[in-house]
């Protein structure tokens, strides 16, 4: 999506936080504004400008309102003319879906894809998965745009609203393609670490063996676990032997399941 010239936000929910799971849906749309920004030309941002100003009008503060760094897309000119005009009215959750599909009608385009990716759904509620809906509901306006979305099926009820989104998506004939990430099997954790160390499969099954019994095949600490034995020299590269080296019988001494569990309250954050 970068080597095409698009963008890539993201935002993830919390299981407790004061923040009202529509406001993380709004950042990351908030977030997008500064990739325009950076990523556009003054001619290409003039265009944006304009479009953005033919579509909302003098509603156009309204946007500002809910998406402050959409201001930075704008001239100097602009701002003065149409960003500060005073907001009468207040906005309801209906016109604030109506404002961004107003706004990823004018961003979005096959040309420069967007990709919104956001994890910890289950922890989203019915306003945050409507805003959503809204964002990728109106095709015959907004267009190159690719979400993804994350959660943990072991911490939904089977009544989650992610159900309905899903299936009202559906419903709206969007595509959409349903991945469930189990752990890896041991054989599969044996070939990804040898391919990250260039050696044979059989050279480096007792190492697999020990981050699979550790990691349970969760790639993400598998990577991290291979990353932090190499950061700790207890795996390392041999220049006279020209391949990596470790001692199985240290590794498999290593509290390997503290790391995970650090791993898990550091990364995932």
């Amino acid at each position: 999506i970068r080597v095409a010239g698009g963008y890539i936000v993201s935002r993830k929910f919390e299981e407790i936080s004061s923040v009202n799971p529509v406001w993380t849906v709004m950042a990351a749309f908030n977030d997008l504004c500064i990739l325009i920004k950076e990523r556009n030309s003054d001619e290409e941002l003039l265009e944006i400008q304009d479009e953005l100003i033919r579509v909302f009008g003098i509603n156009l503060p309204k946007l500002v309102r809910i998406l402050p760094n959409a201001k930075d897309i704008f001239s100097t000119q602009a701002s003065t003319l149409h960003l500060y005009q005073k907001v009468d009215s207040e906005l309801t959750f209906k016109g604030l879906c109506f404002a961004i599909q107003c706004f990823m009608s004018v961003i979005s385009a096959k040309s420069r894809p967007i990709m919104i990716f956001l994890d910890d759904l289950q922890w989203a509620d019915n306003m945050a998965l409507g805003l959503i809906h809204a964002a990728l509901s109106d095709a015959s306006k907004i267009t190159g745009i690719f979400f993804v979305g994350g959660y943990r099926n072991n911490e939904i009820q089977e009544d989650h609203a992610i159900f309905s989104f899903i299936d009202n998506l559906e419903s709206y004939q969007i595509g959409t393609t349903k991945l469930d990430l189990d752990g890896m099997e041991e054989q599969d954790v044996n070939m990804m670490i040898s391919d990250a160390l260039a050696v044979f499969p059989r050279n480096c099954r007792a190492l697999s063996s020990a981050l699979f019994q550790k990691t349970r095949g969760n790639p993400l600490f598998v990577i991290e676990l291979l990353e932090s034995l190499v950061k700790r020299k207890i795996i390392r590269y041999s220049l006279r032997k020209r391949r990596w080296v470790w001692d199985d019988a240290e590794v498999s001494g290593e509290e390997i399941a503290e790391n995970v569990l650090h791993l898990l309250t550091t990364k995932m954050t």
